[in-house]
């Protein structure tokens, strides 16, 4: 679905790891870092134009090596094609 997609995401590093999990997570498409902790905790948001795109950067931040977890807290989705349909209709 095309449109906008906007998810909250709290990621959890190795703190010994941390400089290089934000480095990859900053150049992953559509993600921003808000928040970093010195133990280890990022606050990230992702934004992507389709709910696929979204779930490919999340799984590849889950993946990411030195990253302990990634938790969803938060979802958006504002759907251009069914906004559109209703408007049609």
């Amino acid at each position: 679905m095309t449109g906008i997609h906007v998810s909250g995401v709290l990621v959890h590093a190795n703190p010994e790891c941390l400089e290089n999990v934000r480095v990859q997570l900053e150049s992953a498409p559509g993600v921003e870092i808000q928040t970093v902790t010195p133990e280890g905790r990022l606050v990230t948001v992702i934004e992507r134009p389709t709910d696929n795109e979204l779930a490919d950067v999340f799984i590849a931040m889950q993946n990411t090596a030195g990253v302990l977890s990634a938790s969803l807290v938060y979802h958006y989705s504002d759907n251009e094609d069914a906004a559109e349909q209703e408007i049609t209709s």
